[in-house]
């Protein structure tokens, strides 16, 4: 690595302590040495990915490396992709990790924090490009560390606001949002009444959120809305989502959160109380029917459908959570979305009548064929599958 231009307090830093044992001490850099800090960090990240080129198969192409740091630990994946489009694992080195609290420690400078994930890509050949992620958006389970590691990262790098999710997850640990014990006072001892909701009638809901699953899965696309069974879900890429739930008798249950629901943010940041999520629920709704989100301290809304109405306690009426349900407010509304998850090839007249004929129950191969035209087979016939599962097929 060439210490030409690396700031004093990084190479006091890099020299002094070394790699291992530089999260002991916090550096300083005075803005007009930013230019030089980055400089260094892109040293840095090279010398990381060099440091597993050796590791690398016959022909690789390109390298993933996406590591979760704290004070406590670095843990992480290294993938190559080989010129076949192969993906080889391999481990990650402990100089590796050493020099990643080294990297994020002195990069701390640049945005007056301290990042907790670190992507690094490089190409056979070229440099590599860094990504640092402060948590601005919630993080993948698999690269979750424990919730001790971050309340000491916390100490050694305070922030006067926390990321919503990461204060739910120190107050699920701390056993703050305990689901059974909030859904048991709902069922039991709950003051808050139950209001009336303007919405959607569920079958019409089940119906449109389909349809807009069926594009997704035709559109091979990760993310968005699945139809599992008696329950819709959907994901969003910036971490808000729901589901949907079918019962017997009629009823429904709606229920998810917005990944920066300001209730939340109040709640965990400023001492607010917690909305009443859970007020007035009828005894028929408990977990296994509630989003994920519950256990996680992440839900921001529950809706229940009696077999005649909607109701909720304390939630958000319908326009604040529209970022955490696939959009259904209308058949154009969907046919809009469902045109621009399938891009240019498709129909706009035959997708709203798959729509209509969604609505009523009675799709046909046929219509999803008109409507999917531009996808791929394999992959219409896995959005068809989607409609099918849901019921709405003739």
């Amino acid at each position: 690595m060439s210490t030409d231009e690396t700031p004093d307090f990084a190479l006091s830093l890099a020299t002094e302590y070394g790699a291992a044992a530089v999260t002991e001490v916090t550096p300083a850099a005075p803005p007009d040495e930013r230019d030089a800090v980055r400089r260094y960090a892109d040293e840095l990240a090279a010398d990381i990915t060099e440091l597993l080129v050796p590791a690398g198969p016959p022909r690789w192409q390109r390298l993933y490396l996406t590591c979760s740091a704290t004070v406590a630990a670095v843990t992480g994946d290294a993938v190559f992709v080989t010129e076949t489009g192969d993906s080889v694992a391999v481990a990650v080195p402990a100089t590796a990790t050493e020099l990643i609290q080294l990297l994020r420690t002195v990069t701390v400078a640049l945005a007056d924090r301290a990042w907790w994930l670190v992507e690094l890509r490089r190409d056979r050949g070229g440099s590599t490009v860094t990504e640092f992620g402060y948590g601005d958006l919630p993080f993948p389970p698999s690269l979750l560390q424990p919730a001790a590691a971050y309340r000491a990262d916390l100490e050694r790098f305070p922030r006067e606001r926390l990321p919503v999710w990461l204060a739910a997850y120190l107050a699920v640990e701390d056993g703050r949002t305990r689901l059974s014990e909030l859904l048991t006072r709902a069922h039991l001892d709950s003051e808050t009444p139950a209001i009336p909701v303007e919405f959607l009638e569920p079958r019409l809901m089940w119906a449109r959120w389909a349809i807009v699953a069926a594009a997704a899965v035709a559109a091979e696309s990760d993310w968005g809305p699945r139809v599992i069974g008696s329950a819709a879900a959907f994901e969003s890429t910036d971490g808000s989502g729901s589901t949907l739930h079918l019962l017997p008798r009629g009823r429904a249950v709606l229920s998810g959160g917005v990944w920066d629901a300001p209730e939340l943010d109040a709640a965990y940041n400023d001492g607010a109380p917690m909305p009443e999520y859970y007020g007035g629920l009828p005894d028929w709704v408990d977990a296994p029917v509630l989003n994920h989100r519950a256990v996680a301290g992440l839900l921001s809304f529950c809706y229940w459908w009696d077999g005649t109405g909607w109701y909720r306690g304390q939630s958000p009426g319908p326009a604040g959570i529209g970022a955490a349900i696939p959009g259904m407010w209308t058949p154009e509304t969907v046919t809009g979305i469902v045109c621009a998850v399938l891009g240019d090839a498709a129909s706009r007249s035959a997708v709203a009548d798959l729509v209509a004929a969604a609505e009523s129950g009675a799709v046909s191969r046929d219509t999803v064929r008109a409507a999917f035209g531009g996808a791929d087979r394999t992959a219409a016939a896995a959005g068809f599958t989607q409609l099918a599962l849901a019921g709405l097929t003739r």
